[in-house]
């Protein structure tokens, strides 16, 4: 009797999801790495925000995006890597949830497509509130 590894629809699934997780996680952490590289002084220490307007402050993660996108108030430099890696670290189960509706959706899975929506609604209203 020999052991082979079956490939079935549910592990191409797995698969995707964590490829999605691993790429996140890794971009996430290279972009925050590099903003963290980019802030530290040859005098020591770091200087990552130099003004009170550099906090971030908005009242919703979609209206920080939107304000990032659309204003000229982009952060720069070192604090412009470090939130770049806190919105793709915040995207990543986003975009995971998301893949898992297509396929079960796709599979006409109508049951579990459902399951997916009412999580990926779960997770936009908590970043929509704070």
């Amino acid at each position: 009797m020999s052991l082979t590894k079956v490939r079935t629809d549910s592990t191409r699934l797995e698969t995707v999801m964590s490829w999605i997780f691993g790429v996140g996680i890794i971009l996430a952490s290279a972009f925050v790495i590099t903003g963290i590289v980019l802030s530290h002084h040859p005098d020591g220490g770091l200087n990552l925000l130099t003004e009170r307007g550099d906090f971030i402050h908005k009242s919703n993660f979609f209206i920080l995006i939107n304000a990032l996108v659309r204003s000229r108030n982009i952060p720069t430099g070192p604090l412009f890597f470090v939130t770049l890696g806190m919105v793709s670290l915040v995207l990543t189960p986003l975009l995971a949830v998301a893949a898992a509706f297509v396929y079960f959706a796709g599979k006409g899975d109508k049951k579990m497509a459902a399951v997916s929506l009412v999580v990926m609604a779960i997770l936009v209203t908590s970043l929509a509130v704070h």
